[in-house]
């Protein structure tokens, strides 16, 4: 009898029972129902399976599984047996997403679920209801935040955010479709080919023809597509057909080239072509030139010649052929200077005589 009064003594002496109904533990006048003046101690509890149901001995459960995981609440219990008050605390230290689920047709703060995401933490309490009432209510221990491509709508976290971070979006079956985080975009494949190092858009359509479709009202057959000054892509005819309609002549006042009593070339004319877009153009010129032998001719520097005539009298004549026709491409649009030059010193007894007079116009005809 003397030994099991003593140790009960001994824990009396811990505990304090006020007037009120109040009760304390290492305190003689407890301010609360339980008030207790010295550390507490709780259930817990580590996880790292796929699946967890809760159960009436868990408080903290730590989760650090190597994979998302589904923790199931209890169902909730009308009458004798409710746990109106009970509380988890639920800790995910893994890099893996929690789903807390209510037992259906229960509801944690109005939602079917929640997630708790990597190294977050959430406190859930029920609130003794039943049914299709919110039968648990939640706090979560970290401010949840979407970014990257992510809304955040109370609990729910869904897509539709701008991506505002490096972010590869890759599509494995079939490997339809590859976007990367620098900016680079594959279509029909997720391997960057050989030679597209540099390029932001990839079509790779195996051997099968017709890999770009490109509609804006301006297609036609026979068509290709063709950039103005800014990059701005739309179809074109690659044939001028109406060339009576189109000729531009050259800018500019001719001056006679030819008054130096030594050759070469380099020569002034005062004279150049304003080429409104890269293409083949078609140029036809004329000019009259009285001379002993001498080859004298136009051209445009790194493009090639516009006129040209070969000496063919040892006395003064007229060179030929006065009117030609050249076919020159021009890599870019631009003003191109035209120049000219001779082989010899012989200054030509006249220069731009007869009728009609010296011409030099031109017209685009394929891309």
């Amino acid at each position: 009898m003397s030994k099991n009064f003593i140790p009960l003594v001994l824990f009396l002496s811990t505990i304090t029972f006020a007037q009120t109904g109040n009760v304390g533990i290492n305190t003689v006048t407890p301010g609360s129902t339980l008030d207790i003046n010295g550390s507490v101690a709780a259930s817990y509890k580590t996880v790292n399976t796929a699946s967890y149901s809760l159960t009436a001995t868990d408080f903290h459960v730590s989760y650090n599984g190597s994979t998302n995981t589904t923790f199931s609440l209890p169902p909730a219990i009308n009458g004798t047996g409710n746990f109106k008050g009970r509380m988890y605390r639920i800790a995910n230290n893994s890099n893996f997403t929690i789903t807390i689920s209510s037992a259906l047709p229960e509801t944690i703060n109005g939602n079917t679920n929640i997630l708790i995401l990597p190294n977050q933490s959430a406190q859930l309490i029920s609130t003794g209801l039943t049914g299709a009432n919110s039968t648990w209510e939640s706090i979560s221990g970290v401010t949840n935040t979407a970014s990257n491509g992510l809304n955040l709508s109370g609990n729910d976290v869904k897509l539709g955010g701008t991506l505002s971070q490096a972010t590869d979006i890759v599509t494995t079956v079939g490997n339809n479709l590859s976007i990367t985080g620098t900016g680079k975009v594959l279509l029909g494949s997720n391997t960057i080919p050989a030679g597209a190092a540099d390029a932001k858009i990839v079509i790779d359509n195996g051997t099968t023809n017709g890999a770009l479709q490109i509609k804006d009202g301006t297609q036609q057959l026979g068509y290709v597509l063709t950039s103005d000054s800014n990059g701005l892509a739309t179809w074109s005819s690659t044939v001028t057909t109406a060339f009576a309609n189109n000729w531009t002549s050259y800018t500019g006042t001719l001056v006679n080239p030819f008054t130096a009593p030594t050759g070469g070339g380099g020569l002034v004319t005062g004279i150049s072509l304003t080429i409104p877009a890269k293409g083949w153009y078609f140029i036809r010129s004329g000019v009259a030139i009285n001379s002993e032998c001498n080859d004298y001719f136009f051209y445009i520097n790194g493009i090639g010649d516009v006129w040209r005539s070969y000496c063919g009298s040892n006395t003064a004549a007229f060179m030929f052929p006065r009117d030609q026709n050249r076919v020159l491409y021009f890599a870019t649009p631009g003003n191109y200077t035209i120049l000219a030059g001779k082989t010899n010193g012989i200054i030509p007894a006249s220069f731009n005589a007869g009728n009609p007079s010296f011409y030099l116009d031109f017209v685009k005809f394929q891309n």
